[in-house]
């Protein structure tokens, strides 16, 4: 049912551009979390390039980091200028449900990406199936604990990047969940940090300390990734640890690189962006769509950063984009 919808989207936005559809006062407002990471700058840049094919102008806004009520601030503004349509990640969840449901009941098209809000009232939401991701990340973990030391047991802990946000509580709720098929493996600790690496680096030093038997480690975002890593690297832990982070951005790639991350659990923001515009096009037009999307998510070692099929969700500037035909 899901794809027919998929399908029928596509068509029917493929219909409006042949009829030149786009208009010049065609705006679509993408809202992000934190401008200044890296992360978002990719949701960014799929959302520029779905807006040239679509040849409709994108307005890129935000906080620069994580805060609701000014990203509710950056809604309303939005929403004065009447866009077409409007694309957003929420901050936090229970925050942003209402002003989302109030942009929909204004008739203007919302298309939620990466994180969910306290709402059903939205077009389309595009998202990672995070619990899966925290599941993978389990798994991850388990594979190094075997590799690195010849037994899946020991103490194992967590990073929480920030509190009240619906994709890291399914993160770590799905990590968890995959934790227990290994019954001699004991998740001793976890931090919640304020979505700074600086934090996740001393955070982490913080747990090694309390267990210095700690043989591995969840760090559920980019920022707690690449600070968990630094610390990893100042210990010279290296091969003896295992650190699974989600994301990947620069710092987490080079810690890959370095041993001192494990294995990545990889998103596609790009493309979060580039199908939450498109999608956001098709809505504001009249086009049915999916209620739900899942946008994949997928694991990276060392082993297999360099495996074509990967390149493009590690490196933006390298994407290529090609027909879909299916899973």
């Amino acid at each position: 049912m899901q794809r027919k919808a998929i399908l029928a989207a596509s068509l029917a936005v493929s219909a409006l551009m042949s009829q030149n559809a786009a208009h010049a006062e065609d705006t679509v407002a993408v809202i992000v979390k934190a401008t200044t990471s890296e992360y978002w700058q990719w949701v960014f840049k799929g959302a520029e390039d779905a807006g040239k094919k679509l040849g409709v102008k994108v307005e890129k806004l935000g906080t620069p980091k994580d805060d609701a009520a000014g990203q509710i601030g950056v809604l309303e503004t939005a929403i004065a200028s009447k866009p077409a349509a409007v694309v957003i990640s929420p901050t936090i969840f229970e925050a942003l449900g209402d002003p989302i449901a109030a942009v929909t009941d204004a008739g203007i098209p919302v298309i939620v990406i990466d994180s969910g809000a306290k709402t059903d009232k939205y077009a389309s939401f595009l998202t990672t199936n995070n619990e899966a991701g925290g599941r993978a990340a389990a798994e991850a973990l388990a594979a190094c604990l075997k590799e690195r030391t010849g037994k899946v047991a020991g103490k194992v802990g967590y990073l929480t990047a920030m509190a009240g946000h619906e994709s890291l509580d399914s993160r770590d709720r799905g990590f968890l969940e995959g934790m227990k098929a290994y019954p001699d493996v004991t998740v001793v600790g976890n931090r919640v940090a304020n979505n700074e690496e600086a934090q996740g680096m001393s955070l982490t030093a913080d747990m090694l300390t309390k267990d210095p038997d700690l043989v591995g480690l969840f760090a559920d975002n980019a920022q707690m990734g690449t600070g968990a890593g630094a610390s990893i690297s100042e210990q010279k832990l290296g091969d003896k640890f295992c650190l699974v982070a989600f994301d990947s951005d620069a710092g987490e790639l080079e810690h890959l690189k370095g041993g001192s991350i494990y294995a990545l659990v990889i998103q596609d923001p790009y493309m979060m962006g580039y199908a939450g515009v498109w999608y956001g096009y098709a809505a504001a037009h009249g086009v049915r769509l999916p209620k739900n999307v899942d946008t994949g998510v997928g694991t990276v070692t060392k082993a297999t950063m360099d495996d074509p099929n990967l390149v493009g969700l590690l490196d933006v500037t390298k994407r290529q984009l090609s027909p879909f035909v299916g899973n």
